[in-house]
């Protein structure tokens, strides 16, 4: 065990990127514990070995996809016609637009720098403080991995043997509590930041009807999803599967934005980010069962049921650790870690593993916009070009009003099992 995790932070230290950092370091407690070194490709095979996880690179190429065929562009003139009449208006229409995207693509930096990219332009123009924008749109981007299809939501499904369908629909209360929440930050940003805030035009439902019309091919892509998953049509893989194919036809023969020449780059681009995790599973799988086989998980849980005897205050301690290990650590990551020592001790107190496992991914997705490694702050800052520092000095309201949810989805199991429970899939 030593081995393990002299090996794992020698690595982090070192600068090694964190996708080759389990399985090398869990290569290193294999050659030092003298076991068979085929035990590392057995593993690792393995641990990519399910179906489940193929929904994973084809959620990533559907959220690119979007951005290159246009269905972005419609959903954001489509929330432009709803809000644009308001105060603080762009940034109402990155919030409204965020979470429409998060509803398809699963992947928290495509949305951001989708909305990022067709958004920032028309704010410098207006003269909106930038460094709050790039942190609010960062924050609207974490929603991808809160709603369905969460790419987090399906690894952490993988890992702990859940059903997908139940975490996706665990997911839609808790996403949804957070966009009132950031849509009202908005306001009162927008109230107190002067006449470059003024709305730029005036409501007119003819143009939300035109709007709306064009949107509906791009908003259809969510029916898929949901509706194909949740009715038991397709299972999350072939849902993602099928999202590609629906993109591809809408961005080409509908929209006709899209271009042959584009898919092979996309794609490419989306292989690149689909093989980094792919890495950081398989490694993660060996890393784990070592763990397992030297009692890691007995003795976290042994610990926990010695020192913490309240249920609530396990839960205490699980999300204030989470919260600062997701201050220089991936999500990624900390799920394939850390998830199954936490369900299994959660599940020694009574916990429903579906509820922790959200509660979970939440902790790991205020991570993405917590300093100083935050993943959408750093996209939604790179796009608007200023300084990371300079755009988290904005994000402190939007992270205490994600820290609130946390807490209500915490100790309110109901607003994470409802959904679930009425669809059968939880007791």
């Amino acid at each position: 065990m030593s081995t393990l995790a002299a090996g794992f932070f020698f690595f982090i230290l070192l600068g090694v990127p964190v996708a080759f950092v389990f399985g090398l370091a869990a290569l290193v407690a294999v050659i030092a514990s003298d076991l068979p070194l085929v035990l590392v490709a057995h593993r690792f095979v393995a641990g990519l070995n399910n179906f489940t996880l193929m929904a994973i690179p084809f959620f990533l190429l559907t959220g690119m996809l979007m951005e290159a065929g246009g269905l972005a562009r419609r959903i954001i003139a489509f929330a432009m016609a709803l809000v644009g009449w308001i105060t603080g208006s762009l940034l109402m229409v990155a919030v409204l637009t965020a979470t429409a995207l998060a509803a398809m693509s699963g992947s928290g930096s495509a949305d951001t720098a989708a909305v990022s990219s067709a958004l920032m332009p028309d704010m410098r123009r207006r003269k909106y403080n930038i460094d709050f924008s790039a942190a609010l749109i960062g924050t609207a981007g974490t929603l991808a991995q809160i709603l369905p299809p969460s790419t987090m939501l399906v690894l952490i499904a993988v890992t702990n043997n859940l059903s997908v369908s139940a975490l996706f629909l665990g997911g839609i209360i808790p996403g949804l509590l957070v966009v009132p929440a950031l849509l009202y930050l908005s306001y009162r940003h927008a109230r107190k930041g002067g006449e470059q805030y003024a709305a730029s035009g005036t409501f007119s439902l003819r143009e939300v009807g035109r709007t709306f019309i064009q949107a509906v091919p791009a908003m259809g892509l969510a029916v898929v999803i949901s509706g194909g998953i949740f009715s038991g049509l397709f299972t999350p893989t072939e849902a993602a599967g099928v999202a590609v194919v629906y993109t591809i036809l809408v961005g080409k023969f509908v929209y006709r934005e899209l271009k042959w020449s584009d898919i092979p780059k996309v794609t490419l681009r989306a292989g690149a980010i689909s093989s980094a995790i792919m890495f950081l599973v398989g490694g993660a799988t060996i890393f784990n069962w070592l763990m397992a086989a030297v009692g890691v998980p007995d003795a976290v849980a042994g610990w926990f049921q010695a020192n913490v005897e309240s249920a609530w205050l396990f839960l205490v301690v699980m999300n204030i650790f989470l919260m600062l290990l997701g201050m220089p650590m991936e999500g990624f990551a900390i799920i394939l870690l850390l998830s199954p020592i936490f369900l299994e001790v959660a599940a020694s107190y009574g916990f429903d593993p579906n509820h922790i496992a959200i509660v979970f991914v939440f902790n790991c997705v205020i991570g993405m916009i917590t300093p100083p490694f935050g993943g959408t702050l750093f996209v939604s800052a790179l796009v608007a070009g200023r300084p990371i520092s300079a755009v988290t000095r904005k994000v402190y309201p939007l992270w205490g009003v994600m820290t609130v949810v946390l807490l209500l989805i915490t100790y309110i199991p109901d607003l994470v099992l409802l959904l679930p429970r009425a669809a059968g899939f939880v007791d």
